[in-house]
């Protein structure tokens, strides 16, 4: 009857019989996927939640209905009820969001900007497109993984985002969040007594020029590094940096790099003089 041009019809007859016999999974099942014909979510979900409650065979004729829901919300452009005929899917059966569906699911939560439950959805993406993902989709990889504190997962992606040589008007925010980031695992490299590691992410911030307000500091701690580990006339260019960044020698970094400089200076003469 569905397909007679009788849907309305056909579905108060199902609501009829439902009265009539009360929960028997033939009429609850005939009402869900009635109303998935119509295209009526809601009563759709209602439905299907008193069938499988009822009898959970019915659980593939539900994805079904969910997922050409869901397909025909995507091409109408309707992202929203897209994700939520997902979301009623994935709460059937976990884990079998199509393909073609699985990113633009991930970027509806990455708009709401509901990191946690984008992050997988675009894992899975890189798991199945790792050698042809596209430059946007891995800058926002690099960017769910900042906001939710990731630094060392968001860095790799945003260096390779930066790689690829693409993304326009992104590049610049990549490069910022990047030297952030480049600047946080550093400074936590030197907490934990690892030089080597911590010098070349403070050479990273230095060689992404970014973020601009960092890279005086950037400049000093690379310096300390190479003095305690005795390059002084390396320290001593690094040191000369915070300075030829700040002509007006107003930083904040400006009277302690000037401090090592003359320590570097004051030690080279006594060598000189022995």
């Amino acid at each position: 009857m569905l397909g007679a041009g009788r849907e309305e019809a056909a579905i108060a007859e199902y609501q009829l019989a439902l009265r009539q016999r009360g929960e028997q999974a033939d009429v609850l099942s005939r009402l869900a996927h009635g109303y998935a014909y119509l295209d009526r979510l809601d009563e759709t979900s209602q439905y299907y939640s008193r069938l499988l409650a009822v009898d959970s065979s019915f659980a593939d004729q539900a994805v079904a209905d969910y997922l050409a829901m869901a397909k025909r919300a995507l091409e109408r452009g309707d992202r929203a009820r897209m994700a939520r005929a997902l979301e009623q899917l994935e709460a059937v059966r976990p884990g079998i969001v199509p393909d073609e569906l699985t990113l633009p699911f991930a970027r509806y939560y990455y708009e709401l900007s509901e990191y946690m439950s984008a992050l997988p959805l675009y894992l899975s993406v890189l798991a199945t497109e790792s050698d042809s993902i596209e430059p946007q989709v891995r800058y926002e990889i690099a960017r769910v993984y900042y906001e939710l504190g990731e630094c060392g997962q968001a860095l790799a992606h945003y260096r390779e985002f930066l790689m690829q040589r693409q993304g326009g008007e992104l590049r610049a925010d990549a490069r910022w969040h990047a030297g952030q980031c480049a600047y946080q695992l550093a400074q936590r490299d030197r907490l934990a007594s690892r030089p080597a590691e911590a010098l070349a992410r403070f050479e990273l911030v230095i060689e992404l020029g970014s973020p601009q307000a960092l890279l005086d500091d950037a400049w000093f701690e690379k310096g300390e590094i190479l003095f305690g580990l005795g390059e002084f006339d390396e320290a001593m260019r690094a040191y000369q940096m915070v300075l030829d960044l700040n002509p007006s020698r107003t930083g904040r970094r400006v009277r302690l790099a000037e401090d090592r400089i003359r320590t570097i200076r004051y030690r080279t003469t006594e060598e000189e003089a022995r």
